[in-house]
């Protein structure tokens, strides 16, 4: 069992804990599966606006942004439900790290990642619920000040209604306000409370509001120490992936000249907007470099000449690359936040509750205590004992027979 302080100091472990290679993967694979979901909806939302898939791809490439407002509404909310549903599907990628975490923790380093994929599917409607649950308590609480704001219109007396009516008023907009943070806190720590104890939604917004009520202090100390920890190891990963890149800029780019920065402006265009992870960020440390080794750097991607014939092909390739690049530095990141957060939430829980969760019983520990021990004697069977039995009577009538003839 890894040794937990159940202090300040467990927040601070979490770039190390993030740098798992399994981790990362099934981190990776959560973002892959959170951005079909998105790319399809979004793409989706455009068609139905009137846009072809073909403009589409022409002006937004593999990052269609929302639509705008004069497309009409249902596009535009066809677009928020793919970017909520890319959300929830990373939250239930992370609820699977949280259980990586939670046994590695325990001292169990042997848990897989197709193990923890089959706990958050199998989990993956505590996960999204709890949110969910939040999410429609908040709404509740805005549609009540909307009816006092409603009934405030009545003739003669709305106002006098809303004069008497504005203390319950102030309440609710106080628990509204209240409801919000603990939302946003639910994105955050719901997969490390689903993933240690395997509660149901309702519990795991019932955690929530206790961590915020309990502990608000220690709760926003802990979430800011990951946040900052997991900001700089991503960063510095940034870093070590922006020179890798460079080196690759500055060999290949010698060799190939103008055609390194044809295909370097068509990768450009393929990475999100604003993209400050593979491209900008050189910027900060190597300014007069930056614009030999990409030459697309400041350019509006919509304006720049685009390469054609096979240097589009090595563009479009490239463009690939790079997000993948991007996924897993992305991937670590999550890693980091579920794996601090999960580490956070043990000494919260502790702090709060007085529990361990560490010495909890889960399904796997439960497995292990089925399993029969190892040992070097052999086990006997009910088929075993039965062919034994059969033998017996045989031994005994060759052992009369013998002692006859005798």
């Amino acid at each position: 069992m890894s040794e937990l302080t159940y202090s300040v100091l467990d927040p601070w472990k979490a770039p190390r804990l993030g740098a798992s290679g399994k981790k990362i993967w099934v981190a990776f694979k959560a973002i892959v599966c959170g951005y079909i979901a998105y790319l399809l909806l979004a793409y989706a939302a455009h068609m139905i606006a009137g846009t072809s898939p073909v403009t589409t791809w022409q002006v937004y490439h593999f990052f269609p942004l929302k639509p705008t407002v004069e497309m009409g509404l249902i596009p535009e909310l066809l677009w928020w439900i793919g970017l909520v549903a890319a959300v929830l599907i990373v939250m239930i990628g992370a609820t699977g790290l949280a259980k990586i975490t939670y046994r590695q923790l325990k001292g169990d380093d042997f848990y897989g990642g197709s193990d923890a994929w089959r706990y958050a599917l199998e989990h993956g409607r505590s996960t999204v619920s709890t949110p969910l649950i939040l999410a429609v308590l908040f709404a509740f609480v805005c549609v009540a000040l909307w009816v006092l704001g409603w009934i405030s219109t009545i003739p003669t007396v709305g106002p006098i209604l809303l004069g008497i009516s504005a203390i319950p008023a102030f309440l609710a907009a106080f628990l509204g306000a209240y409801v919000l943070v603990v939302l946003l806190l639910s994105l955050l720590y719901t997969p490390a409370v689903i993933g240690t104890t395997g509660e149901d939604g309702l519990e795991g917004a019932i955690q929530m509001f206790s961590m915020l009520w309990s502990l608000p202090w220690r709760t926003g100390g802990y979430t800011a120490v990951v946040v900052v920890t997991t900001t700089v190891g991503t960063y510095l990963l940034a870093v070590i992936s922006v020179g890798a890149v460079a080196l690759v800029a500055a060999v290949v780019g010698g060799v190939l000249g103008p055609t390194f920065s044809d295909i370097a402006t068509g990768v450009r265009v393929y990475l999100p907007p604003e993209c400050t992870l593979l491209t900008d960020l050189p910027s900060w440390f190597w300014p007069g470099p930056l614009a030999a080794l990409f030459p697309s750097i400041g350019l509006n991607p919509a304006l720049a000449e685009l390469p054609t014939g096979v240097a589009a092909v090595g563009a479009f390739l490239g463009g690939i690359s790079m997000l993948v690049v991007l996924g897993l530095i992305t991937a670590y990141a999550l890693s980091s936040l579920t794996s601090g957060f999960t580490a956070s939430y043990l000494a919260l829980r502790r702090l709060k509750d007085g529990e361990m969760l560490l010495e909890w019983t889960d399904e796997v520990d439960e497995l292990e205590e089925q399993l029969p021990p190892e040992t070097d004697e052999p086990v006997v069977t009910e088929e075993t004992e039965e062919v034994t039995s059969d033998k017996e009577p045989a031994d005994d009538t060759s052992g009369g027979e013998t002692a006859g003839s005798e």
